[in-house]
């Protein structure tokens, strides 16, 4: 909801009154009287005009959809708004073209339209789109387009900035002749009113069944994980790892159970170090699908590692192609002291290579602010960063960290229960951020193409790995200064 302050203004006028006589026997000559200055007109006020512009690619709220046809009852317009990309919440139809139009309430300025295409990965659908002020009259904002037929998340579909409050996507075919059907469609741009902060909603984290008694290893299955955290290995000076097994009984200052149950996951800035050349504390959890097999070795291409989906065939058994983790959190506590580049940043989920990283899920808060923003990195092989914001403010610098200090109104803050999915099918890294559990409300939405950015890990010498956790970017603060997270969720499978 917007709100808005009207200012009263009172106006007073004034009238001018002018009169005239004369007297005398005689008529004076006529004298020829001056003629009147006309009155001014008065400028006319202007016709007040809508914005047309406004700054933000948010994922937008769409309040209604609605469709000209369906397949029948069970495949409804609203499914398409319902935060569901699953197969089995669709808006399907056997009869094209037809339209599906979404209601956003209010004009806002179109950025981009996503869609999650049912068998999105397997076909290819045909469509366009057009937009509406009034929901009676539309105008073409892109025609007959074909969508890549690469995925089940999101495809992004960057079109002319526009001004609309209604946006229909017409079906015309499908690539197998099948129904045309969307699993999902999102609207990314930003309004025109005036922004109003999201409100956290409060969470009952006792439907998540954890014992506040129990460590986390018996409130969660960590046979498939390792944990590093900021204590000292006495044998190497590094970070302590604990290992698959080792974890059902451990805890200690980094690694224990919240009094809601959570898994908790403290970072302090001083600390061990993984290695020589890691910069930053953690407190975070390493992905090992050998299952506590120790003789499977923890590097390499091998059964305790998996591919990335693009990646060559290496010819030997591995844990997995492709992945997906999901994890339902809170941030509690972010630092706020060091230098201005590092406090309040943190990463909560990753995936590592070999040496680089693909993603690096940052969370980044100010102590000014009430909200903290969500990116990610993906580094080049071998090479430099790219950064894509998630939920926060826009940014076209994708060689940079984003700074911006203005308080994320659409943002997360502190202690606020909610959701991310990192998925890797292909080429593509997508992520999806919820609020709340894994089934809520989808914020945000980005993704990385790595065949289109010649990432270069389509190689058959790496190989890949999960991590989950906190991992603490500032290296320049109090000592004593932490990052930490509850994990009320965390699971990861694979193909």
């Amino acid at each position: 909801m917007h709100s808005h302050t009207i200012a009263a203004l009172a106006l007073s006028t004034s009238m001018l009154l002018a009169g005239c006589g004369g007297g005398g026997s005689s008529a004076p000559p006529p004298v020829s009287s001056p003629a009147p200055s006309p009155s001014p007109s008065p400028t006319p006020s202007p016709t007040p005009t809508s914005s047309t512009s406004c700054s933000g690619l948010d994922f937008l709220d769409i309040s209604q959809a609605s469709a000209n046809q369906t397949a029948g009852a069970g495949f409804a317009a609203s499914n398409a708004i319902d935060d569901d990309l699953g197969s089995g919440s669709l808006w399907s139809t056997s009869v094209v073209p037809a339209a599906l139009t979404l209601d956003l309430g209010e004009s806002h300025l179109i950025k981009e339209v996503g869609i999650a295409w049912h068998l999105g990965d397997q076909r290819t659908s045909n469509f366009s789109l057009e937009v509406s002020d009034d929901g009676t009259t539309f105008t073409a904002l892109q025609s007959s387009t074909q969508s890549a037929g690469g995925t089940l998340s999101f495809e992004r579909y960057d079109v002319t900035d526009t001004p609309a409050r209604f946006v229909r996507i017409t079906g015309n075919s499908t690539s197998d002749g099948g129904n045309f059907a969307i699993a999902e469609a999102a609207l990314f741009g930003c309004s025109f009113g005036t922004q109003t902060a999201v409100t956290v909603q409060p969470f009952d984290t006792s439907v998540f069944g954890l014992d506040p008694n129990a460590t986390p290893g018996a409130n969660f299955d960590l046979l498939s994980w390792a944990l590093d955290t900021p204590a000292t290995d006495p044998s190497d000076g590094f970070a302590q790892r604990t290992q698959d097994r080792d974890l059902a009984a451990f805890q200690d200052e980094f690694f224990f159970t919240a009094n809601d149950g959570g898994m908790v996951f403290r970072s302090t800035i001083d600390g061990a170090t993984t290695s020589a050349n890691s910069s930053f504390t953690r407190s975070e959890l390493r992905e090992m699908l050998r299952q506590g097999d120790r003789s499977i070795s923890t590097q390499g291409v091998n059964r305790n590692n998996w591919l990335l989906g693009y990646q060559p065939d290496p010819g030997v058994q591995v844990g997995g192609r492709g992945g997906l983790l999901t994890g339902t959190l809170a941030i509690n506590n972010v630092t706020s002291s060091g230098t201005d580049f590092h406090i309040g940043r943190m990463v909560f989920g990753q995936i590592h290579a070999s040496s680089d990283e693909p993603i690096r899920l940052y969370y980044r808060k100010y102590p000014e602010n009430d909200r903290g923003y969500v990116y990610f990195a993906h580094e080049i092989r071998g090479g430099d960063d790219i950064y894509y914001m998630v939920v926060g403010p826009q940014f076209d610098d994708r060689d940079r960290q984003p700074e911006d200090r203005n308080d994320p109104l659409n943002g997360i803050a502190l202690n606020e229960v909610f959701s991310y999915e990192i998925s890797n099918v292909g080429a593509r890294i997508d992520v999806i951020i919820r609020r709340g559990d894994r089934d809520g409300e989808i914020i945000g939405h980005n993704f990385v193409d790595m065949a289109a950015e010649n990432s270069g890990y389509d190689t058959v010498d790496e190989w890949n790995y999960f991590k989950a956790g906190t991992y603490t970017q500032n290296n320049t603060g109090d000592p004593t200064d932490f990052d930490q997270t509850t994990f009320y969720r965390l699971e990861n499978t694979h193909n």
